[in-house]
């Protein structure tokens, strides 16, 4: 069958992502047989003109929409993204297309049978895609009952019939090569210096209050071969000469003895690479795996600290305790790697004195060219622990089962004294951001620093340039200004804090 494949990602900041899940399902579906074309829209400047075209030329049996996120996950200035996913690409879709269509991805397998009512659509698949992807489109192809298909959720006449637990794929090693770069052009990715993405395993068995991995993924690992991750990387070197690539497992290090494995098999092979993690876990560091990474050229890492509070860290559900932070930043920083801590203020217990104590914790353990992520707020997605929480305390928390943004409130502090308090510390302290800033950031601004950085430190993370930039504004009395507006925007609770 001839499937058209579209990405409809298109937030870009502060790296666009490539769309490696759907990369994933076009490599199952070409190696079954079928004809596969893909349709990225992450840079396209007329959505609905270029789904038009490429449903034209292709003509395509099936339509699968690839959909990544919700939401900004940000609590001030959030942004819906569904709704403008809606207009700019499905009702074109729908418009252009009289057969199947098919949601997947991320953001599915959180809230598919809500996006379905809003895009109002028959079809999604949650969970892994490739297996449930094969067998829908051979269901359709020959015209066999979708009943019971795993990972199916299904409407009609404007009701749920079928909402199935996901297809696992069991096997791992058994799919073959991702290799995005023979389904979308890498070229503008690259441009903002977007890593090509690498798993090496699935699931996640930590179970943290607030966290979707292990309902996207399963609580279990399934895992790679380590042999079979290094002969992946080794051929995207050969066959593009790319040599970024990003660890994009919810927790690399976890277990710890398979991420060990693993940098063994690709340091065996001696390969000059340019290496980084999405997600390093302070419960399971030591020097060994630290000195593995340094071996195979890692040149950042993102540490999820969460916070400084071990009765915070407590409440979340973490699997590490403060101390466990401080080792981490000791033995990343000896080995000379760049860090990008991640701190998510307003959690369960939450309280002005636990913020103290997480911006105590933090200014310990990163250095000043280390940055620091500091989330507002924390998101909550329905069958999340912390869902469940809100739930039993007051059943109306949520009008839609968390499908629109909602947000823990802790008891102890609210969330514009949280808000202000750690807006504070980022005009004394440069190396710290907030996601929201993103949102103002132009495309342009993000090509010129990139370009910079190119030329004057390639082998650098990207957010140095924005630790330079807040140095200069404080060396040149800007960010005093700055702290002089916001102050006096919010002079009541700045005065307390």
């Amino acid at each position: 069958m001839k499937i058209l494949m579209i990405n409809s990602n298109r937030y870009k900041l502060p790296v666009p992502a490539m769309p490696f899940g759907m990369c994933c399902v076009a490599a199952v579906l070409e190696t079954g047989g079928h004809e596969i074309c893909v349709l990225d829209l992450c840079f396209s400047k007329n959505c609905t003109r270029d789904v038009r075209k490429k449903v034209s030329e292709f003509n395509p049996d099936i339509i699968g929409v690839s959909i990544r996120n919700i939401d900004t996950v940000v609590c001030y200035k959030t942004l819906f993204y569904l709704q403008t996913l809606k207009n700019e690409v499905i009702s074109p879709i729908k418009k252009a297309f009289s057969g199947p269509i098919v949601i997947g991805g991320p953001a599915v397998g959180i809230a598919g049978a809500e996006m379905l009512s809003l895009f109002d659509l028959e079809f999604a698949i949650r969970g892994d895609g490739e297996s449930a992807m094969m067998e829908f489109v051979k269901r359709i192809e020959k015209n066999l009952p979708l009943k019971g298909l795993g990972g199916l959720i299904w409407r009609k006449d404007g009701n749920i019939i079928e909402d199935n637990h996901p297809m696992r794929v069991t096997d791992m090693d058994a799919l073959p090569f991702t290799r995005q770069y023979r389904y979308i052009d890498l070229k503008p990715y690259r441009k903002y210096r977007a890593p090509i993405q690498i798993q090496t395993k699935r699931g996640c068995a930590l179970t943290c209050s607030y966290c979707t991995y292990n309902i996207v993924e399963g609580h279990h690992y399934r895992l790679h071969d380590p042999q079979r991750v290094a002969d992946e990387i080794e051929s995207v070197v050969k066959e593009t000469g790319i040599n970024h690539f990003e660890f994009s497992d919810s927790t690399f290090n976890i277990p710890l003895d398979h991420a060990k494995a693993v940098l063994r098999a690709i340091n065996a092979k001696k390969m000059d690479l340019n290496m980084q993690i999405m997600g390093l876990n302070p419960g399971a560091v030591d020097e060994e795996l630290v000195e593995l990474m340094k071996e195979a050229n890692f040149k950042e890492v993102q540490v999820g600290a969460e916070s400084g509070s071990n009765k915070v860290l407590k409440s979340l559900r973490k699997n590490f305790t403060v101390d466990d932070i401080a080792r981490t930043g000791e033995i990343v920083h000896k080995a000379g790697i760049p860090v990008m801590w991640h701190l998510m203020a307003g959690g369960p217990g939450e309280t002005e004195e636990t913020l103290k104590e997480t911006m105590e914790t933090i200014q310990r353990v990163a250095s000043k060219w280390d940055v620091i992520v500091v989330m507002n707020a924390i998101r909550v997605f329905k069958d999340s622990p912390l869902s469940m929480r809100m739930l039993s305390e007051n059943p109306y928390c949520s009008k839609d089962n968390f499908f629109t943004p909602v947000f823990y409130s802790p008891k102890g502090i609210s969330l514009e004294a949280i808000r202000v308090f750690n807006r504070l510390m980022g005009f004394k302290y440069p190396n710290f951001i907030f996601p929201e800033d993103f949102q103002r950031v132009s495309l342009i601004l993000l090509k010129i620093s990139t370009a910079i950085m190119r030329i004057f430190a390639p082998q650098q993370p990207w957010w140095k340039f924005n630790i330079l930039l807040n140095v200069l504004e404080k060396k040149l009395g800007i960010m005093a200004l700055k702290r002089f507006i916001f102050e006096h925007k919010n002079r009541g609770l700045a005065a307390s804090t």
